[in-house]
């Protein structure tokens, strides 16, 4: 079934560990379900920062709940991994001392390994540092460093990091004078910038400058990422920069940076704007594999419009494929009424070209709120952050969001309470949208393809934090 069309008939009827039930048909091709701890538990706490890895089977994400698994007393934020395989549900952010504070994690192609960021803790240095969990053995490294494996000195940005497939190469930023001067010329991050961004090796220990112009100069740490940044490999990452980062460009605009060929390529372009848009670019993704790169930009931007020929067909999402050298305007979906045009931002883009994206909408309640919107090329935006019955979540979604490899596989947080039945925690949760395909049907047996009327629940494999160590 074509995946577009596919995503109308979306199962809900879902009872397994890790994944609260919605109501709805019980057999289609697509899963849509909120996490929960399982166990006929909500979270207690909320959920946001949601990443899924390239497979489309493991979803981490920072939560303040602490109920995820037994045992766990630590009062601030975690990183937790829910493993739609196999139902097991662990916390990232644990070490030989108990659970850390845990934000903003990215997670390998495979589900192994899953770097975060943790604030001001003695054993891994000052500030805001990026640390990588091995899942499979356990083990807790630091990834903020140099090449001698000193951390960061003067911290990282609390904004984000990046991982390759393998989880070889993490991509994070940072204004610290131990880490390399941004290039041969020898220039440094100015005090006081955002600060450069990184990739480190860690195999090799190599830590190398990715926000580089193309003549190989500094960016004067004008340059931002965001957590889609890095493509499977870590060869390509995508970020916004406000110098020009090649000759002729306009400030403001988003760029992949090839580091392996070091090369940097200004990507908010189109054939109308050769030098980049005339409105600043925001809230670049990139695909796993490279090819694509999805960013917003402003229809007065001069990169095109979805119809032709009207600013008002535009969400504000482009789409630049970089190896045909074209650049698309995602239209406005049809639930958007035409003067919200451009009201769509953040995105994460497969390697399809599908793009799961926020986009603001007017419903029938109070407020104005953004929800989640799938695209998929040759079909108009539809609404996936859905209630039952078709209507706009009562809360914000999207915040937060990712897409796997295939394009199989989204999640995104969301503030809205009416989206499942059963959600009465108050809380932000954790929602996903996931082809039966992608994963293992043994754990979807029981009450999937059964009956409508049955609902089960299959107790979680859950990991065992140590009482003795928990939150200290």
């Amino acid at each position: 079934m074509d995946l577009a069309i596919a995503c109308r008939f979306l199962v809900s009827a879902l009872a397994v560990s890790g994944l609260a039930t919605l109501p709805g048909v019980v057999r289609a091709d697509f899963i849509y379900a909120r996490l929960v701890p399982g166990s006929g538990l909500e979270a207690n706490g909320a959920s946001g920062d949601v990443d899924v890895s390239a497979n489309g089977r493991t979803v981490v994400f920072s939560s303040d709940a602490n109920n995820w698994v037994s045992g766990d007393n630590y009062p601030g934020t975690r990183a937790v991994a829910v493993d739609m395989d196999t139902g097991v549900v662990d916390i990232v952010s644990l070490g030989a001392n108990g659970i850390i504070r845990g934000e903003g994690p990215a997670v390998s192609g495979d589900g192994r390994y899953v770097v975060f960021l943790t604030y001001d803790n003695s054993a891994y240095g000052p500030g805001w540092q990026v640390l990588r969990k091995d899942r499979q053995t356990g083990e807790l490294v630091l990834a903020s460093s140099n090449a001698a494996g000193q951390p960061a000195a003067g911290g990282t940005n609390d904004n984000t990091a990046s991982i390759s497939a393998d989880g070889r190469y993490v991509a994070f930023q940072a204004s610290s004078s131990n880490l390399p001067t941004a290039s041969a010329d020898g220039v440094a991050a100015p005090a006081g910038s955002s600060g450069e961004i990184y990739v480190k090796d860690m195999v090799s220990g190599q830590v190398k400058v990715a926000s580089l112009k193309a003549d190989g100069s500094s960016s004067g740490g004008t340059c931002a990422m965001l957590s889609h940044a890095l493509s499977v490999n870590g060869r390509h990452l995508t970020m916004r920069c406000d110098a020009a980062m090649v000759a002729g460009a306009t400030s403001g605009q988003a760029y992949v940076r090839d580091l392996q060929a070091n090369t940097t390529e200004l990507v908010s372009r189109s054939a109308s704007a050769p030098n980049g848009s005339s409105a600043f670019a925001g809230y670049m993704a990139i695909s796993p594999s490279g090819r694509f790169a999805s960013f917003k930009v402003a229809g007065y931007g001069g990169l095109g419009y979805a119809d032709g020929a009207n600013i008002s067909s535009n969400s504000g999402v482009y789409i630049r494929d970089r190896q045909a050298g074209t650049t698309t305007s995602i239209p406005r979906p049809t639930a958007i009424p035409g003067d919200d045009y451009d009201s769509c931002s953040v995105s994460d883009i497969s390697d399809v070209a599908s793009v799961v994206m926020a986009c603001y909408h007017n419903w029938s309640g109070t407020g104005r709120y953004p929800q989640v919107f799938l695209f998929v090329p040759g079909f108009a935006p539809e609404m996936i952050s859905a209630t039952a019955g078709g209507q706009a979540g009562n809360a914000a979604s999207g915040y937060t969001l990712a897409v796997n490899a295939s394009g199989l596989s989204m999640a995104w947080e969301s503030d809205a309470s009416d989206v499942d039945p059963d959600d009465h925690n108050g809380k932000s949760d954790i929602f996903v949208l996931v082809d039966e395909s992608v994963i293992i049907d043994s754990i979807f047996a029981d009450g999937f393809e059964t009956a409508p009327a049955r609902r089960a629940r299959i107790a979680p494999v859950m990991s065992t934090i140590p009482r003795g160590n928990a939150g200290r």
